[in-house]
């Protein structure tokens, strides 16, 4: 299937308003198949999301992207652990809207380092996709 950019646009800007003012939390472990399956690993941190969670998409081919705006520039860990994937989370904080990669870069989710530790912070920058042509 290929989607056009502005249908692209339209699904991600809708995705992305879900995120107003949730959360995304960073586990260690492997990805669960869907955000529907229960996060496993160990929770790290909690990194809580603006009021308006994203950008305005734009194309950068081959995919439109949204970056994500954060509440707050660093966020101190709760446990300590290698960062494996993400899960996005509604306002409500029960409903996943996404599982997301996690790296030092060309991931969803970027971080200086993916071993977190408490007593330290970590600073991320993240963005959403959508494939478009």
């Amino acid at each position: 299937m290929n989607v056009a950019q502005a249908t692209a646009s339209a699904g991600l800007a809708a995705m992305v308003a879900l995120l107003d003012s949730g959360s995304i939390d960073i586990y260690s472990g492997t990805m669960p198949a869907t955000p529907e399956t229960a996060a496993t690993g160990t929770l790290l941190v909690t990194m809580t999301l603006s009021a308006t969670a994203g950008s305005t998409p734009a194309y950068t081919s081959p995919n439109m992207v949204s970056t994500l705006s954060f509440s707050a520039a660093s966020f101190s860990p709760a446990a300590n652990g290698t960062a494996g994937y993400a899960r996005a989370w509604q306002s409500n904080g029960t409903t996943a809207v996404a599982d997301l990669t996690v790296g030092t870069s060309g991931t969803d989710i970027v971080l200086g380092t993916t071993t977190i530790s408490t007593g330290t912070t970590v600073t991320p920058s993240g963005t959403m996709s959508m494939p478009a042509v």
